[in-house]
């Protein structure tokens, strides 16, 4: 029975020390064509934030200018760089949040979601027409309905990470659907952001070596994944509450 109860209680306390969940969601919305019109919002109930705004420092692409696209029916939850990245041209983008851990305690991050959707210079959602063969990609679909585009998620001290997602938002040659966003997932071995410190993550697209044609690509989603590291005095009394239920299970 004692053997039991000790195994019980290293289950309970792993358990305890090991609460996966969503410490943050990053949405956005567009109001026009530069950055001043992109407003930023965190929700967290971990303490997790970031700025509010995107600052031009912190934002760049390949080619002219630093506008986005806004014509067309882009959704105003897109941030969407004016920036053909599927094309032979090798142009890029790149967009740089901060995070910052504004709660008591220190948290793990496990993993980091990016949500992206296709469209093209027009404004629409991308089609499926002219494109190449699936090989994996995040929202791949059956067949020479795929435009890849890379995205190369960055992390404070971390090595890049690049998923290659299909910019084409349906299995349709004529239209798009605005519906058809994909997310994938980026994993790390649970990275220790301290309670008051911060760290930096950059998406940056880039042309997809399988697909030399047109695609523009945007970002809807950023979501954080991960567990707050419970506290010394928490721990402590989950201890002795174990502790104390086996002495009296032992007078039993």
């Amino acid at each position: 029975m004692k053997k039991t109860l000790i195994i019980i209680a290293s289950l309970a306390l792993g358990a305890a020390a090991s609460q996966a969940a969503v410490l943050c969601t990053t949405t956005f919305n567009r109001t026009g064509t530069s950055l001043d019109t992109v407003t930023v919002s965190t929700v967290s109930d971990a303490g997790l934030s970031t700025s509010t705004s995107i600052a031009s420092e912190n934002f760049s692409k390949s080619s002219a200018g630093s506008d986005l696209l806004a014509s067309g029916s882009i959704p105003a939850s897109v941030f969407s760089p004016n920036s053909n990245v599927g094309n032979n041209q090798n142009n890029t983008w790149s967009v740089s949040f901060t995070f910052t851990n504004d709660g008591s305690q220190d948290m793990l991050i496990s993993s980091i979601d990016l949500s992206m959707i296709g469209f093209n210079g027009s404004g629409a959602a991308q089609n499926a027409g002219g494109g190449v063969a699936n090989n994996n990609y995040v929202g791949g679909a059956d067949g020479n309905l795929n435009k890849p585009v890379n995205i190369t998620l960055g992390m404070s001290e971390q090595e890049n990470q690049t998923l290659a997602y299909n910019g084409a938002t349906s299995t349709n040659t004529s239209t798009g659907s605005w519906n058809g966003v994909h997310t994938g997932s980026y994993e790390y071995g649970d990275v220790l952001l301290k309670a008051g410190e911060s760290m930096t993550l950059t998406v940056t697209a880039s042309k997809n070596e399988a697909y030399g044609s047109g695609c523009f690509i945007g970002l809807t989603g950023i979501q954080i994944n991960g567990e707050v590291v419970p506290e010394p005095a928490t721990a402590s009394l989950g201890l002795l509450g174990l502790a104390a239920l086996m002495m009296r299970r032992r007078r039993l």
